[in-house]
């Protein structure tokens, strides 16, 4: 009997989380479509002119881009990996930065470089701060972006690239400024004039800067098309929309209002950027020269949003380097550049590499409390 009562009771749980699935599974089919008639709605209105305005730095939503042949062209790209694990009373970490410089002439590639090489050996790192879960989370994102843009520094200085692509941001991401007696600080600080020294660096050597963000979990998009464009269209449809850009992200709605080879209008990062909190870290003449867009460099992915510096002539930036990242996606299903596929396939650090140190720091200070692995890796069961 109690058999039977277990089997009941497990086959209604079984019934209920169908339930909520399928309930789930309505809902996201009703807010795509939902989108997608948004997509449609924005590439209705892209036939008309847009006043132009602080946040409207073009005249049109939608603007088509033509693919760039790669003449007498040097392309770079920076990657980083990272592996991290926390032990009894440290934290390990190892760390490597790739940078990659394509050669083209006659629109084929002709030769390529490594800075510091095709693959470097990892920096380790052992943290003794008592951070938190989280704070370890946060100066893993600091120390991992250090080592990228202090690579991409030295391959300016070193190659003067026509043209440089981050993988991620051209400014500090997934962050924000932690409080000046906290143990973050001091990295954060170093992470800031790296990133200052890398603006000076391509100011001097002319090279664009571009950072691809793969991912993007942006709403300035959206923000910007609900606050400075459908305030002036008067139509039923735009209180529909206006509640949906507000739980939206930018590619969700992009996916469906973008075509292969098109690009957004350019916008700022911030609408304010001197009271930005990293933005304003830079100072005003640097924080007012990063701008975006949303670019579909692949027919069946999603769109790319694209930072870049530009501090004049920001929209025949945004075209040129359109036409150079269309060039450069090879792949019909997967939309990042070539130059940034190869630097993330030689700087990526594996577990076994993390294995390699741990064991070594053993077999060299002995089985001391600090490097005893933490409980849950212990259990006897």
């Amino acid at each position: 009997m109690v058999g039977f009562k277990y089997k009941y009771l497990q086959i209604k749980v079984v019934k209920e989380f169908f339930k909520l699935t399928e309930e789930f599974a309505k809902k996201i089919i009703e807010i795509e479509n939902l989108r997608k008639r948004v997509g449609n709605f924005l590439r209705e209105l892209s036939k008309a002119s847009l006043s132009l305005d602080r946040e409207i730095l073009e005249e049109k939503i939608i603007i088509p881009v033509e693919r760039r042949d790669l003449e007498d062209l040097k392309i770079a790209g920076v990657d980083g990996g990272i592996v991290k694990h926390s032990l009894h009373g440290i934290d390990l970490m190892l760390l490597r930065a790739v940078g990659v410089i394509f050669y083209f002439k006659n629109n084929k590639l002709e030769k390529v470089d490594y800075w510091p090489e095709a693959l470097p050996a990892p920096i380790p790192k052992v943290i003794f701060d008592p951070f938190t879960d989280v704070e370890l989370e946060v100066n893993s994102n600091f120390e991992r972006q250090l080592v990228e843009v202090k690579n991409a520094v030295e391959l300016v200085e070193k190659f003067k690239p026509d043209i440089l692509f981050l993988d991620g941001s051209i400014i500090p991401h997934y962050t924000e400024r932690p409080a000046e007696h906290s143990l973050l600080f001091p990295t954060y600080r170093k992470l800031i004039e790296a990133y200052t020294e890398l603006f000076y660096k391509v100011r001097e050597s002319g090279t664009v800067l571009a950072g691809i963000i793969e991912d993007s979990r942006g709403t300035r998009f959206c923000e910007i098309v609900n606050q400075r464009i459908l305030a002036r269209v008067k139509d039923e449809i735009a209180t529909e929309i206006k509640l949906l850009l507000n739980r939206t992200r930018d590619t969700n709605l992009l996916t469906y209002a973008l075509k292969f080879g098109e690009r957004t209008f350019v916008f700022r990062y911030s609408s304010f950027p001197e009271q930005h909190p990293i933005l304003k870290e830079f100072g005003g003449k640097i924080a007012n020269s990063i701008f975006s867009f949303y670019l579909k460099t692949a027919e069946f992915d999603r769109p790319l949003r694209v930072d870049f510096f530009a501090e004049k002539e920001f929209i025949k930036l945004a075209n040129f380097i359109s036409s150079i990242l269309l060039a450069l996606a090879g792949h019909s299903s997967y939309g990042m550049p070539s130059v940034l596929i190869e630097a993330d396939q030689r700087a990526k650090l594996s577990e076994k590499d993390l294995e390699l140190f741990y064991h070594d720091l053993l077999a060299k200070a002995g089985n001391l409390a600090a490097l005893f692995l933490q409980r849950r890796e212990q259990r006897p069961f």
